[in-house]
């Protein structure tokens, strides 16, 4: 996660020394999703972190935003003591890259990395409010993207907010 978010603000700050920009931001918003343990079944948590690196122009069009997601998951039994092991550093859905495995489920057969690329590409040239007024009915977002993306749409929002 971190060297993504580094990748991104070191490409963002030699787009700075390329072009005007007003303002660059970061943002996250994450998820929760737990079941609980029974006698028979563990429990489990799902902690995704949605995050957003967005770059903006002096009228606040989106000239580069990135977005990821940390997928975070545990089991527990009935007593809450952890079972199997839980990932300390998991890696991103991005950098999982094909290893994420979305393809083969995917109506559209791409990756998630793949999705989020186009999803980024489709923000470009847009503000935050054009983004936020059409992104559920776009119909060429959803040739490339068919993910749900409302947590990343609030990650992006952050992100925005954060510019500076």
């Amino acid at each position: 996660m971190k060297k993504i978010l580094s990748v991104v603000l070191a490409a963002m700050m030699i787009l700075s020394m390329t072009s005007a920009f007003a303002a660059t931001g970061v943002g996250s918003a994450t998820s929760v999703k737990v079941t609980a343990a029974t006698a028979d079944a563990a429990g489990s948590v799902a902690v995704d972190t949605y995050m957003c690196a967005v770059t903006l122009d002096d009228n606040g069009v989106i000239i580069a935003v990135q977005f990821d997601c940390v997928q975070s998951k545990g089991s527990f039994d009935a007593a809450g003591a952890v079972v199997g092991e839980a990932a300390i550093q998991p890696q991103t859905k991005n950098e999982l890259g094909e290893a994420y495995g979305m393809k083969a489920i995917s109506p559209i057969s791409k990756e998630f990395c793949e999705q989020m690329d186009a999803l980024a590409a489709w923000c470009v040239g847009k503000t935050l409010d054009q983004v936020l007024a059409v992104y559920a009915e776009d119909a060429d977002l959803k040739a490339g993207c068919t993910v749900y993306i409302g947590t990343e749409m609030a990650a992006l929002q952050k992100a925005v907010a954060n510019a500076k």
